[in-house]
């Protein structure tokens, strides 16, 4: 039997928006929306929430995830990579409780509405593809990369993507569609982790979805309730 294990990552320390992770949305604070999906999903055994800080923890608990460590400082930081969080989570569950998940399902707890059917069919399209190292959520982007530009220290600018000449002043239309991972649901082997040291891999599968509702400003948070209004 396949283990899958999802993982939440929700430090503590965010700058823009003070416990971003664990404000309260509609009346829940915002982790708890990806821990009670996560539990609801067929395929995965073990919820585990990894934090910096013991007040997460009880939160977390309360809401049914497993929060059996606290993340060391080091690994806690604003540019702490999400390899160094599930590496270290995968160890210490290998070592303190025997278990290494072949699968990750990586939750942001910044994504709230989310569907279990689709946490689902991420983790099917993984199963049933062996040469796949990842699936990772995406949307079609609204911006074009090639209509982007890097600026240099000289004030001269250079196109992202060295495209067709003129590919800047084509309608949108007429160039390629491009897609842009939208945070909700990525799932991983384990061994892409562990032994590729990559978050994706080299064979990555795109699950199509048609919105965003990843939380990042405090706007956001009013839009989503909005939305959540809309759909209910």
């Amino acid at each position: 039997m396949t283990k899958v294990m999802a993982l939440i990552p929700a430090r503590s320390g965010s700058k823009r928006i003070i416990d971003k992770n664990i404000r309260l949305l509609l009346g829940k604070p915002l982790i708890a929306y990806s821990i009670q999906q996560a539990l609801k999903s067929k395929y995965i055994d073990k919820v585990i929430v990894s934090t910096d800080s013991e007040k997460y923890v009880e939160i977390s608990k309360n809401y049914g995830a497993e929060a059996p460590f606290l993340r060391p400082a080091e690994l806690s930081g604003d540019l702490s990579p999400d390899l160094e969080t599930f590496q270290h989570a995968i160890k210490w569950l290998e070592l303190h409780e025997n278990y290494v998940p072949d699968l990750c399902v990586h939750l942001r707890p910044t994504y709230p509405i989310r569907k279990i059917e689709d946490i689902n069919k991420c983790i099917q399209l993984l199963m049933n593809d062996q040469t796949c190292d990842s699936i990772r959520s995406i949307t079609v982007s609204r911006e074009s990369p090639y209509k982007m530009w890097f600026r240099e220290e000289d004030g001269f600018i250079r196109q992202v993507i060295n495209g067709e000449k003129g590919s800047s002043s084509l309608p949108i239309q007429s160039l390629p569609v491009v897609y842009m991972q939208n945070a909700c649901i990525d799932v991983i082997r384990t061994s892409t982790i562990m032994k590729d040291n990559s978050m994706t891999g080299s064979k990555v599968k795109g699950f199509l979805m048609e919105n965003n509702y990843d939380i990042d400003k405090i706007k956001d948070f009013e839009l989503i309730e909005r939305i959540w209004g809309n759909l209910k």
